[in-house]
């Protein structure tokens, strides 16, 4: 929940007002209760829509795991009303899913549903996708459609580009834990052929011992975890861009490069 800076790192201008524990807000936020599914329970989500939502228009729409945290911490509703407003990027939906018992260790969390599980992205793709372009006004098309997760959320990103192209055609990892059950996602990438799907992951070069009282000592490594997810991506010819930058596992890493992935799938052509 806080970050530590020293003292010549230079701050992205629209995040200068955020450098002292200011958090993101939920204001103009509109919230759903999704019922049981494929997975037992039920998940809550926030809905923003661009300040400009026009009858008549449709929008890409780019869905956030972890999302209450990428609401506080990412900023998401602060970049993208700047962004747009600048003309830096297209307006877009931007949905946010809560996972549950989030922060704490109860289960089902995050955990179980961001390690590969299967049940989580039939939800995702069948239940949640379906409802948001019944009741929004959304381009409905894989390629218009873009997912995003750090960490955890960062492997189940990429995993469900991977396992539903028909659905997600954009897929953003911000330190993506692909070391996960001995590199299971690498293996799954280099083990079939191209998906087509467009890809955009980054991790900081102080990733190296991740999770270390709870991860397993082999998994610890995000940043060559994500080396190793590189070499296969350019084996297999996949579309993809990647990044490392001189930061860590922290909020102030991920919603600084944010603006750069929001340009990236969403810039002005």
């Amino acid at each position: 929940m806080s970050e530590l800076a020293m003292p010549e790192y230079v701050r992205h201008p629209l995040l200068e007002e955020f450098s002292y524990g200011k958090q993101g807000s939920f204001e103009s936020l509109i919230k759903h209760s999704l019922p049981a599914g494929a997975l037992p329970y039920e998940h809550e989500i926030h809905v923003l829509l661009p300040n400009y939502y026009m009858v008549g228009e449709k929008y890409p729409t780019v869905y956030f795991h972890d999302g209450p945290d990428y609401i506080r911490f990412g900023l998401v509703p602060h970049l993208m009303n700047e962004l747009v407003e600048a003309k830096k990027i297209k307006p877009f939906l931007a949905v946010f899913v809560t996972p549950p018992n989030l922060h704490q260790s109860s289960t089902p969390n995050r955990s179980t549903e961001y390690g590969l599980n299967d049940n989580y992205v039939k939800f995702f793709c069948d239940e949640l996708m379906t409802f948001v372009d019944k009741n929004y006004r959304t381009i409905n098309l894989p390629e218009s459609r873009l997912v995003v997760g750090d960490s955890y959320a960062g492997l189940i990103s990429f995993y469900i580009a991977f396992s539903r192209p028909d659905s997600f055609a954009n897929a953003y990892s911000q330190s993506g834990y692909f070391s996960f059950n001995n590199d299971q996602i690498i293996k799954l990438f280099r083990s079939v052929d191209r998906k087509k799907i467009k890809l955009y992951f980054d991790v900081g070069t102080y990733e190296t011992k991740v999770g270390a009282d709870f991860l397993p000592a082999t998994e610890l490594d995000f940043t060559n975890a994500n080396r190793r997810m590189q070499d296969v991506l350019i084996m297999k010819n996949y579309n993809f861009c990647y990044n490392e930058y001189h930061e860590g596992h922290t909020w102030g890493n991920w919603r600084r490069h944010l603006i750069d992935a929001f340009q990236f799938f969403l810039g002005k052509e």
